[in-house]
């Protein structure tokens, strides 16, 4: 009996090599899947700022080859206008034979861009437009834009992001719509010039790859909301005050 204890203690204990070897693989296996999602991630984020940031070297290649308006026809009204709106910094007047869709862009160097054939539209088109236009650039929705489009970045993989952004261009438009009523444009006529300015935009002239740093004044996915509104007398149409806000 002793010797078989002694012979029992003598023995080495023996571990499986498969649960040896199987026993690591849990933190690996959770390691890589972290970075597989940390990778896709990524990309996605990669891929919207990528569509910001060449909109964004598209405005400024395209502003240093626009010609700079010093004496069209519309450019007084458009100082009177920028003047009665208190829009107090630097802004630039540009124009582009190769654009139909009136359009805002600059975060820190405001300008507004108007096709050349802005120079034989009447009188009221023009203040419509310009006071539509400035409205962007009182308010700084290019700046609000790029901050929408870098939370899309960030979160691109949840549809609410999206959705939130979709929201925040229709009513951007509505605020500067209701901006132009407010200076006392007739709805109908400011609802005759958005069909029209979008009927031209239907030709293909308008650049999409500017779509996602510039501000257009008539996409056509949302016309129709914003032709209702524009067309509804019940619309309250002044700011928000500060109090308020």
């Amino acid at each position: 009996a002793p010797e078989a204890r002694a012979e029992s203690h003598a023995l080495p204990s023996i571990t499986p090599t498969a649960e040896v070897a199987a026993t690591p693989r849990g933190p690996l296996a959770v390691f890589s899947l972290t970075m597989a999602l940390v990778v896709i991630w990524m990309a996605g984020v990669l891929a919207v700022v990528g569509r910001l940031v060449v909109g964004l070297v598209a405005v400024a290649w395209m502003s240093r080859r626009t010609v700079r308006v010093v004496d069209a026809p519309w450019l007084p009204l458009a100082v009177e206008l920028a003047s009665e709106l208190r829009i107090t910094r630097h802004l630039t007047f540009l124009e582009s034979p190769g654009a139909s869709m009136p359009m805002a862009s600059g975060i820190f160097k405001p300008s507004v861009l108007m096709p050349e054939d802005a120079n034989r539209w009447p009188l009221e088109r023009l203040r419509i437009v310009l006071l539509h236009e400035l409205a962007h650039v009182k308010r700084r929705d290019c700046l609000t834009h790029v901050i929408v489009q870098l939370a899309c970045a960030l979160y691109w993989f949840n549809p609410l992001a999206w959705i939130a952004a979709r929201h925040v261009r229709t009513e951007r438009e509505r605020a500067c719509d209701d901006l132009v009523l407010a200076c006392g444009t007739r709805g109908p006529d400011y609802a005759d010039e958005l069909l029209e300015i979008a009927r031209v935009m239907r030709g293909g002239r308008y650049p999409a790859l500017l779509a996602g740093a510039t501000l257009a004044m008539a996409h056509r996915s949302q016309l129709e909301g914003r032709l209702i509104a524009i067309l509804d007398p019940k619309v309250p149409r002044a700011a928000v005050s500060r109090l308020r806000t």
